[in-house]
Protein backbone atom coordinates (compact mmCIF):
# COMPACT_ATOMS: atom_id res chain seq x y z
CA UNK A 1 0.00 0.00 0.00
CA UNK A 2 1.06 3.60 -0.50
CA UNK A 3 2.94 5.36 2.27
CA UNK A 4 -0.06 7.52 3.10
CA UNK A 5 -0.11 8.82 6.64
CA UNK A 6 -3.58 8.55 8.09
CA UNK A 7 -4.29 11.53 10.26
CA UNK A 8 -5.69 10.14 13.45
CA UNK A 9 -6.66 12.36 16.33
CA UNK A 10 -5.95 11.16 19.84
CA UNK A 11 -8.97 9.89 21.77
CA UNK A 12 -8.27 11.58 25.10
CA UNK A 13 -7.97 15.12 23.78
CA UNK A 14 -8.91 16.50 20.41
CA UNK A 15 -5.74 18.03 19.00
CA UNK A 16 -6.85 21.24 17.34
CA UNK A 17 -3.43 21.76 15.73
CA UNK A 18 -3.74 18.35 14.01
CA UNK A 19 -7.23 19.28 12.81
CA UNK A 20 -5.95 22.60 11.45
CA UNK A 21 -3.17 20.73 9.64
CA UNK A 22 -5.75 18.34 8.19
CA UNK A 23 -7.87 21.29 7.12
CA UNK A 24 -4.89 22.86 5.35
CA UNK A 25 -3.98 19.60 3.57
CA UNK A 26 -7.54 19.25 2.28
CA UNK A 27 -7.49 22.66 0.62
CA UNK A 28 -5.64 21.24 -2.39
CA UNK A 29 -6.72 17.59 -2.42
CA UNK A 30 -8.41 14.98 -0.29
CA UNK A 31 -5.98 13.61 2.24
CA UNK A 32 -6.48 10.29 3.98
CA UNK A 33 -8.42 10.55 7.24
CA UNK A 34 -9.30 8.13 9.98
CA UNK A 35 -12.74 6.56 9.49
CA UNK A 36 -13.78 7.74 12.94
CA UNK A 37 -12.62 11.36 12.64
CA UNK A 38 -16.07 12.93 12.39
CA UNK A 39 -17.37 10.80 15.27
CA UNK A 40 -14.38 11.75 17.44
CA UNK A 41 -14.99 15.43 16.84
CA UNK A 42 -18.68 15.02 17.73
CA UNK A 43 -17.75 13.04 20.84
CA UNK A 44 -15.26 15.67 21.98
CA UNK A 45 -17.87 18.40 21.54
CA UNK A 46 -20.33 16.34 23.64
CA UNK A 47 -17.67 15.86 26.34
CA UNK A 48 -16.93 19.59 26.43
CA UNK A 49 -20.66 20.40 26.65
CA UNK A 50 -20.91 18.13 29.70
CA UNK A 51 -17.78 19.60 31.29
CA UNK A 52 -19.05 23.10 30.65
CA UNK A 53 -22.20 22.49 32.70
CA UNK A 54 -20.23 22.02 35.93
CA UNK A 55 -17.24 24.27 35.19
CA UNK A 56 -15.99 27.40 36.89
CA UNK A 57 -16.26 30.68 34.98
CA UNK A 58 -12.70 30.49 33.63
CA UNK A 59 -13.11 26.86 32.55
CA UNK A 60 -16.56 27.58 31.13
CA UNK A 61 -15.19 30.13 28.68
CA UNK A 62 -12.23 27.89 27.76
CA UNK A 63 -14.62 24.99 27.04
CA UNK A 64 -16.97 27.28 25.11
CA UNK A 65 -14.06 28.55 23.01
CA UNK A 66 -12.86 25.02 22.26
CA UNK A 67 -16.39 23.92 21.30
CA UNK A 68 -16.74 26.90 18.95
CA UNK A 69 -13.31 26.19 17.41
CA UNK A 70 -14.07 22.49 16.95
CA UNK A 71 -17.42 23.21 15.32
CA UNK A 72 -15.82 25.75 12.97
CA UNK A 73 -13.06 23.31 11.98
CA UNK A 74 -15.57 20.45 11.67
CA UNK A 75 -17.71 22.56 9.30
CA UNK A 76 -14.70 23.64 7.24
CA UNK A 77 -13.38 20.06 6.91
CA UNK A 78 -16.86 18.91 5.89
CA UNK A 79 -17.30 21.71 3.34
CA UNK A 80 -13.86 21.25 1.77
CA UNK A 81 -14.07 17.47 1.59
CA UNK A 82 -17.69 17.44 0.39
CA UNK A 83 -16.90 19.91 -2.39
CA UNK A 84 -14.01 17.71 -3.53
CA UNK A 85 -16.17 14.57 -3.36
CA UNK A 86 -18.87 16.24 -5.48
CA UNK A 87 -16.23 17.30 -8.02
CA UNK A 88 -14.73 13.80 -8.02
CA UNK A 89 -18.16 12.20 -8.62
CA UNK A 90 -18.80 14.61 -11.48
CA UNK A 91 -15.36 13.93 -12.99
CA UNK A 92 -15.83 10.16 -12.67
CA UNK A 93 -19.21 10.25 -14.44
CA UNK A 94 -17.67 12.40 -17.19
CA UNK A 95 -14.90 9.82 -17.66
CA UNK A 96 -12.03 11.78 -16.15
CA UNK A 97 -9.34 10.28 -13.93
CA UNK A 98 -9.83 11.25 -10.31
CA UNK A 99 -6.58 9.84 -8.95
CA UNK A 100 -6.30 8.92 -5.29
CA UNK A 101 -9.37 10.84 -4.14
CA UNK A 102 -11.52 7.72 -3.66
CA UNK A 103 -8.91 5.83 -1.67
CA UNK A 104 -8.48 8.86 0.60
CA UNK A 105 -12.19 9.00 1.48
CA UNK A 106 -13.47 7.58 4.74
CA UNK A 107 -16.23 4.96 4.47
CA UNK A 108 -19.08 7.50 4.93
CA UNK A 109 -17.61 9.72 2.22
CA UNK A 110 -17.12 6.75 -0.12
CA UNK A 111 -20.77 5.77 0.34
CA UNK A 112 -21.84 9.37 -0.37
CA UNK A 113 -19.55 9.41 -3.45
CA UNK A 114 -21.14 6.24 -4.87
CA UNK A 115 -24.70 7.47 -4.26
CA UNK A 116 -23.84 10.83 -5.79
CA UNK A 117 -22.38 9.13 -8.87
CA UNK A 118 -25.60 7.11 -9.25
CA UNK A 119 -27.70 10.29 -9.03
CA UNK A 120 -25.50 12.10 -11.57
CA UNK A 121 -25.58 9.09 -13.95
CA UNK A 122 -29.38 8.91 -13.69
CA UNK A 123 -29.64 12.65 -14.28
CA UNK A 124 -27.31 12.40 -17.29
CA UNK A 125 -29.35 9.51 -18.67
CA UNK A 126 -32.57 11.49 -18.23
CA UNK A 127 -31.11 14.49 -20.05
CA UNK A 128 -29.61 12.54 -22.95
CA UNK A 129 -32.12 9.69 -23.30
CA UNK A 130 -35.32 11.22 -21.96
CA UNK A 131 -37.44 10.29 -18.96
CA UNK A 132 -36.54 6.87 -17.77
CA UNK A 133 -39.53 6.79 -15.47
CA UNK A 134 -41.36 3.50 -15.66
CA UNK A 135 -45.10 3.80 -15.78
CA UNK A 136 -46.53 1.84 -12.91
CA UNK A 137 -49.32 -0.59 -13.76
CA UNK A 138 -52.69 0.71 -12.67
CA UNK A 139 -55.90 -1.16 -11.99
CA UNK A 140 -59.50 0.02 -12.40
CA UNK A 141 -61.50 -0.70 -9.24
CA UNK A 142 -64.88 0.08 -7.67
CA UNK A 143 -64.68 1.07 -4.02
CA UNK A 144 -67.05 -0.78 -1.64
CA UNK A 145 -66.27 1.16 1.59
CA UNK A 146 -65.01 4.67 2.39
CA UNK A 147 -61.23 4.61 2.83
CA UNK A 148 -58.23 6.93 2.73
CA UNK A 149 -54.87 5.49 1.63
CA UNK A 150 -51.36 6.64 0.83
CA UNK A 151 -50.69 5.32 -2.68
CA UNK A 152 -47.43 3.70 -3.73
CA UNK A 153 -47.20 6.57 -6.22
CA UNK A 154 -46.96 9.04 -3.30
CA UNK A 155 -50.50 10.41 -3.71
CA UNK A 156 -53.16 10.38 -0.99
CA UNK A 157 -56.44 8.86 -2.12
CA UNK A 158 -59.69 9.75 -0.30
CA UNK A 159 -62.02 7.14 -1.69
CA UNK A 160 -65.77 6.89 -1.12
CA UNK A 161 -68.15 3.98 -1.54
CA UNK A 162 -69.08 3.43 -5.22
CA UNK A 163 -66.11 5.49 -6.54
CA UNK A 164 -64.55 4.03 -9.67
CA UNK A 165 -60.86 4.83 -9.82
CA UNK A 166 -57.57 3.62 -11.22
CA UNK A 167 -55.03 2.87 -8.52
CA UNK A 168 -51.45 1.65 -8.54
CA UNK A 169 -51.34 -2.15 -8.79
CA UNK A 170 -49.91 -2.58 -5.29
CA UNK A 171 -52.67 -0.53 -3.65
CA UNK A 172 -55.46 -2.02 -5.75
CA UNK A 173 -54.35 -5.57 -4.86
CA UNK A 174 -54.33 -4.74 -1.13
CA UNK A 175 -57.81 -3.15 -1.25
CA UNK A 176 -59.22 -6.04 -3.27
CA UNK A 177 -57.73 -8.60 -0.89
CA UNK A 178 -59.15 -6.66 2.08
CA UNK A 179 -62.63 -6.61 0.55
CA UNK A 180 -62.64 -2.82 0.26
CA UNK A 181 -62.59 -2.75 -3.55
CA UNK A 182 -63.40 -4.95 -6.51
CA UNK A 183 -61.56 -5.08 -9.79
CA UNK A 184 -63.36 -3.89 -12.89
CA UNK A 185 -62.37 -5.79 -16.00
CA UNK A 186 -62.26 -3.76 -19.20
CA UNK A 187 -62.05 -5.61 -22.48
CA UNK A 188 -60.20 -3.96 -25.37
CA UNK A 189 -63.17 -4.15 -27.78
CA UNK A 190 -65.55 -2.53 -25.23
CA UNK A 191 -63.53 0.67 -25.10
CA UNK A 192 -64.59 3.13 -27.77
CA UNK A 193 -61.93 5.16 -29.45
CA UNK A 194 -62.49 8.62 -30.79
CA UNK A 195 -60.86 9.39 -33.99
Amino acid sequence: MNNIKVLQVEDDAMNIDELLLLLEKNRTQLSKIDDELYERIRERIRELEELKSSASDAEFFRFEDEIRTLRRIQRKIFELRTGKIISAAWAEVCGQQIGSDVENMCSHERSFFKKLMDVIKEFKKTIFEGEGKKKEDRVLVRIKKDVEIQGSDGKTYKLRREDVVTLPQLNADALIKGGIAEKIEVKENEVSQEG
